[in-house]
């Protein structure tokens, strides 16, 4: 069934079958290939040793199929750190799978992963590592408040690790609310939630209808559906979260571009957008969005990137105002909240 479905694209076509690790792993070593689509559930893939092998052995990147019944926050991480690029649901129960409800959300993530031109999963997770459990930071600067700054952080693939970095180098006293949205399954945003609580004073809590943005608080988005923020009592100026039942153009929930448009559709004084590591375009929308309106867009740089898609996306429409390495992020939003909102798109000094 997958095979047709992907045989039904004019680009793309199906070299091979494998009925088992062994056999896919054989077939990867004797063919190029762009891309594996591969089952979670195929035998002789036991605690990911197929995945482990694959990216030791033939480097190819991975799109992964998982039953919600053995999906976890854990799975998702090891994966991700495996060199995962992209994690989809099967549908339905049981021996027989539709696999034809998923067959445009297949199509889209397998053509997202060839679009994606940096894959060097080794030497961008040494780095997150090193980054993330480096030794004593040095102090914050003291900041001077700014009223109404919003700052959304917008990943996919591997964002986690990219998150907890920037979260960890927030100063305690940001000036700043800012709004995390991240490509994470129902009910793993919360443990996130909770596992970026340990890095931070700063409150960090996952998104809830009504729940309103603060200075000096952390909202994750919840996995599964699709947050936005909407006025508190007709006030622009004053946000609170909120849900969308539109679609939003995209397989992935929540969705990074539908939390930007509707921040900069605000009239909060300052708003700025960070596109981290991920596969994809979403976020390129939403920045299109806030630079429309002032505000600033910074995207990691190719070399901190885990997957350098989402990122690249933004930098190629010309939107970004500023490229930076995963470690200047968090300092770069630290200066940015501290200062008056006049700071142009494509400022330099900050």
């Amino acid at each position: 069934m997958l095979d047709d479905i992907i045989n039904t694209e004019a680009d793309m076509l199906t070299h091979s079958l494998a009925s088992d690790g062994s056999e896919l792993l054989q077939t990867l070593r004797d063919n190029a290939a762009d891309v594996a689509l591969v089952d979670n559930d195929l035998p002789l893939n036991k605690e990911f040793l197929l995945l482990k092998q694959i990216f030791s052995e033939v480097p190819v990147p991975v799109v992964l199929l998982v039953t919600r019944s053995m999906l976890s926050l854990q799975l998702v991480k090891q994966a991700t750190e495996l060199g995962v690029y992209a994690i989809i649901l099967k549908p339905g129960r049981g021996q027989y799978i539709n696999y034809r409800g998923i067959a445009p959300e297949v199509i889209s993530k397998v053509r997202a992963v060839r679009q994606t031109l940096h894959w060097d999963t080794k030497t961008r997770l040494a780095q997150l590592q090193q980054e993330l459990f480096a030794g004593p930071q040095l102090p914050f600067p003291h900041l001077q408040a700014t009223a109404g700054t919003v700052v959304v952080i917008g990943a996919s693939t591997g964002g986690t690790q990219a998150l907890e970095i920037i979260v960890k180098g927030l100063s305690p006293a940001l000036q700043a609310s800012v709004l995390v949205v991240v490509h994470l399954p129902k009910s793993f945003t919360k443990t996130f939630a909770a596992r970026l609580q340990e890095l931070t004073q700063l409150k960090v809590a996952e998104g809830r209808e009504g729940m309103t943005l603060k200075r000096g608080k952390i909202i994750v988005a919840p996995g599964g559906k699709n947050m936005v923020v909407v006025p508190v009592m007709g006030n622009t100026a004053n946000l609170k979260i909120g849900f969308s039942s539109e679609p939003a153009g995209s397989f992935d929930q929540p969705n990074i571009d539908l939390v930007m448009q509707t921040v900069a559709q605000s009239s909060v004084k300052q708003v700025l957008g960070v596109i981290l590591t991920g596969m994809g375009k979403d976020g390129t929308a939403g920045a299109a969005y806030i630079r429309r309106r002032g505000g600033l867009i910074v995207a990691q740089d190719e070399e901190t990137s885990l997957i350098f898609g989402m990122a690249k996306s933004a930098i190629d429409s010309g939107l970004v105002g500023r490229i930076l390495p995963l470690s200047a992020i968090p300092h770069y939003i630290n200066r940015l909240a501290a200062q008056q909102p006049s700071v142009s798109a494509t400022d330099t000094s900050v």
